[in-house]
């Protein structure tokens, strides 16, 4: 009740049991670094995004769990436009702690979580696979396996992570896809962009995030696959613009290195990988339920967004080489 009147009312309980493999704090998949994250009060006034509010926090050792705004979504399916708007409030998040908002000082925040994401997959064994690619289905998205182009990208794999390292370094979300992203609107009207699951929010060079977001949402096709070099484009230049409302002056070029070197680790080393299983039934069934299509379109997409991303590979090489030589 309130004021007399009956109205509904939700939350959302989240909970976590620990498991020992997840680790200390400082693994990219630490169990307790969302519930640490939320209880810090490091989420309750962000800018550029928003969290869900918290009403509640219980640490029982073993088992710790949240209790917190249940967001509606204003539009069940996004287009284009509202992945480039989310581009924009995750541009303005990032470039706040890149000017004057202090990072949080706190050591469960993750500091090299796309290194990690990438290396524990096995993925060069499905590229040298010839299995890999002669599945009917794959066969016929990509008649001509890219296999040199795979080839070279994992041999710049060490150096590209070096040099992401290396660059300056904002606090990030890290797993700002279509899944955890909600469309909504404040009290006033305005729309915001709301992002849950924050189990791998840590540090990461600015441009990482909308990697994430763009590669993130293609692949279980939440996004439209033949949108995919139209949104990469839009996208990044509005996240540019977001950086740049939230005071950030620095070298457009640096940003431009970090998400096409981001973006083609975070998803050319799962491509492969998925490819090889599409003949198991098993998987496939999975997949098509997971993606709501059919095996052969979601093949077709996953082809899109492989040469996509093998592209941005491409010109995260030259630009790494122009960086260097100050060009």
């Amino acid at each position: 009740m309130v004021d007399g009147t009956e109205r509904d009312w939700s939350l959302i309980l989240k909970a976590w049991l620990r498991d020992p493999k997840t680790d200390p704090p400082t693994v990219w998949n630490y169990w307790k670094r969302e519930f640490l994250a939320y209880s810090s009060g490091m989420l309750d006034d962000l800018p550029g995004i928003v969290a869900p509010r918290l009403f509640g926090a219980v640490d029982q050792g073993e088992l710790v769990y949240v209790w917190l705004e249940d967001v509606p979504e204003v539009e069940s399916s996004w287009e284009t436009d509202r992945y480039v708007l989310a581009a924009r409030h995750l541009g303005r998040f990032n470039g706040s702690y890149l000017t004057d908002r202090p990072v949080p000082a706190a050591p469960f925040l993750t500091r090299t979580y796309l290194r990690s994401w990438t290396n524990w997959i096995p993925w060069l064994d499905a590229v040298r696979s010839a299995q890999t690619w002669s599945d009917p289905i794959v066969a016929a998205a990509i008649p001509a396996a890219p296999i040199d182009r795979l080839e070279r990208f994992h041999a710049k794999v060490p150096s590209l992570f070096d040099r992401l390292e290396a660059l300056p370094q904002t606090l990030s979300h890290l797993d700002a896809w279509r899944a955890n992203l909600i469309g909504a609107r404040s009290p006033v009207g305005e729309d915001r962009t709301v992002a849950i699951d924050w189990s791998f929010v840590g540090m990461a060079p600015v441009g990482q995030e909308v990697a994430i977001l763009v590669g993130g949402s293609h692949i279980w096709l939440d996004a439209e696959p033949d949108q995919v070099a139209t949104m990469s484009a839009r996208v990044f230049a509005t996240y540019v613009e977001g950086l740049r409302e939230a005071g950030w002056r620095g070298d457009e070029r640096v940003v431009r290195f970090a998400y096409a070197a981001s973006s083609a680790l975070y998803m050319v080393p799962p491509l492969p990988f998925w490819f090889a299983r599409i003949g198991d039934p098993a998987r496939r069934g999975w997949l098509e339920r997971k993606c709501r299509r059919d095996a052969r379109e979601i093949v077709r997409g996953w082809a899109l967004l492989l040469d996509q991303m093998l592209g941005l590979a491409d010109e995260s090489y030259a630009l790494a080489d122009r960086l260097d030589h100050g060009h």
